[in-house]
């Protein structure tokens, strides 16, 4: 039994090592976005069982609180590790989103998904992560990167993010577009024949949200 306490105690340490890469590896699997994201925790929760069983049976101490706190400790560890170097974020699990019932926005019918954003904004950069997953999970989506400026000068960052994985272009309705979006940005606006339908702000788009969006791709 000690013999396999220290197995499962190397196999924590690895889980939690490599946290995201595990749930990468799930999500280029085919899992959906909300098992990719719970799973690791889970699987944190399981190894913290099983060390803490393998403990009990396994190892004797004197006085027994003693054992019932390291018990306990060993429970709580993966966890608590994992939750502290991976916190667990309010839109992290999110698919709470906005119908739109009126907009004067139109896009090309062949678009699933328009990406408001705007110039130099540091969640916008991050969101081009999550779309090229959409992208590779999904070859068939159309997404356009909507940027609201007329500078054509600051689509080159984002551009060279892209690397054409989806389609980026200088919005052709600021106003419109900073309506849809109530000035948050990125704001996520699920297409149908050109037309917005649905929309996630920035915090809403978690994995509830995306899996809901994918499911609803033609």
């Amino acid at each position: 039994m000690k013999i396999i306490f220290f197995i499962i105690l190397i196999i924590s340490g690895i889980t939690i090592y490599s946290f995201k890469s595990f749930e990468m590896e799930l999500l280029n699997g085919g899992f959906s976005w909300t098992m990719s994201k719970l799973l690791p925790y889970v699987t944190a929760v399981i190894e913290g069982i099983l060390l803490a069983y393998t403990f009990s049976k396994g190892f004797k101490f004197k006085p027994k609180i003693v054992k019932v706190l390291a018990v306990l400790l060993l429970f709580v560890v993966p966890f608590a590790t994992a939750f502290v170097l991976h916190p667990i974020y309010e839109g992290d699990f999110s698919s709470e989103g906005t119908e739109v019932k009126s907009s004067t926005l139109k896009t090309d019918e062949k678009y699933d998904l328009l990406i408001v954003t705007i110039p130099d904004c540091p969640f916008c950069l991050e969101s081009i992560f999550r779309l090229k997953q959409i992208k590779k999970r999904n070859p068939s989506v159309k997404m356009l990167f909507s940027v609201c400026t007329t500078n054509k000068q600051k689509l080159s960052l984002y551009k060279e993010l892209i690397a054409g994985d989806f389609d980026i272009a200088l919005a052709e309705d600021i106003d419109a577009s900073v309506k849809i979006a109530d000035a948050h940005f990125p704001t996520f606006v699920q297409l149908k024949k050109g037309l917005p339908v649905y929309k996630w702000s920035n915090d809403q788009f978690g994995a509830g949200a995306m899996d809901e969006f994918e499911s609803g791709i033609n």
